[in-house]
């Protein structure tokens, strides 16, 4: 064997005895921060978009509140109500055109008659025919006359607006407690201005006034059964736009 080799196994040999040294912690440390930083800013990143997105295009969930129709029965004279019929109280349901009061004016022999302008139930009497004060003016109200069913929904979407809703976009109904049946329906009409936010709809606890954006849903399907006042859960998904008709 040559020297040459023979030095060369020999201080192989004497290397491969040697102990290891470790790594130290701040080298290991710097290691790993270059390593796995740019993975962990990544997944932080990407849930962040996340969930922007989700609040600006994901569905959001509002309280909305189930309208009905009153209509006012007045007199077109001033005058005093003449007694009605037993059947006309509070609660009672009336037929369009049907006759539910009269109001004796200027001529006594031919007292006015005042019929019900839709039908529905009479869920505020405001003066009773017959009483000692009867005497009603011009224009009035008598009777409040509540349609049997509500005929739309309103919500208001509150600020920030996250994003802008528009007639068409798909909607889920749900109502609270008496149902777990969802609905599927379209916004109708969206308000041009901010207005108050009604009190059913406000937080609970929560006095002071605020401001959010009217929603309006009209078509509500016909197997929807809700009372007048009732809050029930809506789901916009701005996202899904129907043809507007």
């Amino acid at each position: 064997m040559s020297l040459a080799v023979w030095l060369a196994v020999g201080t192989k040999n004497i290397m491969d005895e040697q102990p290891k040294i470790p790594t130290p912690s701040p080298v290991l440390l710097r290691e790993l921060n270059y390593a796995y930083t740019p993975v962990v800013a990544f997944v932080i990143v990407a849930i962040v978009a996340l969930v922007l997105w989700t609040k600006r295009l994901g569905p959001t969930t509002l309280l909305a509140e189930a309208e009905t129709i009153d209509a006012i029965v007045s007199s077109p004279q001033p005058g005093v109500l003449a007694e009605a019929s037993k059947d006309i109280r509070i609660f009672s349901k009336v037929a369009s055109g049907q006759i539910v009061t009269r109001v004796v004016g200027a001529d006594p022999k031919n007292p006015i008659p005042l019929t019900a302008p839709i039908e529905g139930i009479i869920t505020k009497i405001h003066r009773y025919p017959g009483d000692t004060n009867a005497v009603v003016a011009a224009g009035e109200p008598i009777m409040t006359i509540t349609a049997p069913r509500p005929d739309r929904l309103i919500a208001f979407l509150r600020q920030p607006l996250t994003f802008d809703p528009k007639p068409g976009m798909k909607v889920t109904i749900r109502p609270r407690a008496r149902s777990q049946k969802t609905y599927e329906a379209t916004i109708d009409k969206v308000s041009p201005q901010l207005a108050p936010i009604r009190g059913a709809l406000l937080p609970p606890g929560q006095t002071r006034v605020e401001l959010g954006l009217p929603i309006i849903i009209e078509k509500l399907p016909a197997e929807l059964n809700l009372y007048a006042g009732e809050i029930v859960d809506l789901t916009i998904h701005p996202g899904e736009i129907s043809a507007v008709k």
